[in-house]
């Protein structure tokens, strides 16, 4: 270990062990810290919070809660806890725990290895760069060695953040949260206080909102690193030309889960389907879960039989609205709510399907896109936000952006409907697959990351 370079990173949710879901930001943090250790000469050390899970382990530490990890939208698949619903005495309780936790850890590790750390991460704009800012001006303080501190935005703060000052939803998000970053000036670059020294972001879209919320950081200091995935999970799990009779016979070991006092009961995923849609994501609006449905319902009518999947959850008054839109109001036959699902399993849903249809507005970057092409499965989404940067008609589709909802539902069917007639299971399934595997490695971005630091910081 003496002589490695060391990393620490601070993570602001879960990851997915100990049978617990994760979010994005979670699982990119875990992919991170394992790539990072993957990397000859580089040691990576984690902190990541959760109310469940107690791991201590040589490099990981669990920040316990005895509550819901905190967000900063309304709705996580781990959590409903907001930010805005803590008061500024648990805020500051909870930022003065969190510095010490991991100003003692970091000292622990330092005297044991005989080295010192060179880069702190910190991933999203909110608390944690705020926590390790803190961490390093105080090492300064007492005749320490400071490090460049890198943060890594994820969507969510930045969606909080606009949301904020644009001051239409003034119940839910109070102008609280940005002038506190402001006054923290923490992206005040070059401010003799602190600051961060570099940011990154997963695409072009996230870069220019990080830019815009925060104009005194330099757009040069900002890194697009597009998203990696797990190449060890994510990869063809059933040939790319079987026949839908056996990718239907796999997919009828999945079982839905209807939502607590639900009047439909657990159904098998299985039939004599003629294609297979598949969306994976949390029941947030932004996702457009309802207007897939409403496509579904579209498609249903008109094509042969596809049956749609849908992984992930929300709130139980989310299952319920989500559930009851697709099988009471639209009377889908062939929809299947199958809940959250691990890596794993989500690896042999995208393998077995004909393509995967994620709509949301404005996707940050879009990691679950990049993961289901790996499996060799071409993608359909809405043009807008991240998926522009490396959906095109080679692996998938994106059909024309709307705010008018019935317009893009009719915009999904049509595409699905090419997606299943048309074949492009075998037509675009093995360019999606090698796109990924050439451009989305999570190695390759650490590395890249790293690179970036060393020409930026030095």
């Amino acid at each position: 270990m003496a002589g490695d370079r060391l990393i620490f990173q601070l993570g602001t949710n879960n990851w997915q062990r100990g049978g617990e879901f994760a979010p994005g930001s979670g699982i990119l943090h875990e992919a991170h810290h394992h790539a990072y250790n993957s990397l000859p000469g580089t040691k990576s050390y984690s902190v990541y919070p959760s109310r469940t899970q107690r791991f201590e382990e040589e490099d990981v530490r669990v920040f316990a809660l005895d509550h819901d990890i905190p967000i900063c939208e309304s709705i996580s698949p781990v959590s409903s806890y907001r930010w805005h619903g803590m008061s500024d005495e648990d805020i500051s309780a909870y930022r003065t725990r969190l510095t010490a936790e991991v100003s003692a850890w970091m000292d622990d590790i330092e005297a044991q290895s005989g080295t010192t750390f060179e880069l702190a991460i910190a991933h999203h704009t909110f608390l944690n760069p705020v926590v390790m800012r803190d961490i390093i001006r105080s090492r300064l303080a007492n005749g320490r060695p400071g490090m460049p501190l890198l943060c890594f935005a994820h969507g969510t703060a930045l969606k909080m953040y606009a949301n904020e000052r644009r001051g239409d939803q003034p119940n839910e998000f109070p102008l609280r949260f940005l002038p506190m970053i402001e006054q923290e000036r923490i992206f005040n670059y070059g401010d003799p206080g602190g600051t961060v020294d570099l940011a990154a972001a997963i695409s072009t879209q996230q870069v220019d909102a990080l830019v815009d919320i925060f104009p005194a950081f330099p757009r040069e200091r900002v890194i697009l690193s597009p998203n990696g995935y797990n190449q060890a999970i994510f990869q063809p799990r059933v040939g790319e030309d079987a026949p839908l009779s056996e990718r239907t016979t796999l997919l009828s070991d999945f079982e839905t889960q209807p939502y607590q006092g639900s009047p439909h009961g657990v159904r098998r995923v299985e039939g004599d389907f003629d294609g297979v849609v598949v969306f994976c994501g949390k029941f947030a609006d932004w996702k457009r879960l309802d207007v897939l449905l409403h496509a579904a319902s579209i498609y249903e009518k008109t094509s042969p039989r596809i049956a749609t999947l849908i992984v992930g959850s929300g709130p139980h008054e989310d299952q319920v609205k989500m559930q009851n839109l697709a099988l009471d109001q639209l009377g889908l036959k062939d929809a299947y709510f199958l809940g959250p699902r691990g890596q794993d399993e989500l690896a042999l849903l995208f393998s077995a399907a004909d393509v995967g249809c994620f709509p949301s507005k404005n996707e940050p970057f879009g990691l679950v896109f990049i993961e289901c092409m790996a499996c060799g499965t071409p993608v359909i989404g809405a043009n807008s936000g991240g998926p522009r940067d490396f959906v095109t008609s080679d692996v998938g589709e994106l059909v024309r952006e709307s705010d008018d909802k019935t317009e893009l539902a009719s915009s999904l069917a049509d595409s699905v409907r090419s997606a299943i007639n048309q074949k492009w299971k075998g037509k675009k399934g093995p360019k999606a697959a090698h796109l990924a595997r050439r451009d989305f490695s999570v190695v390759a971005q650490v590395q890249a990351l790293l690179d970036a630091v060393d020409r930026l910081c030095d």
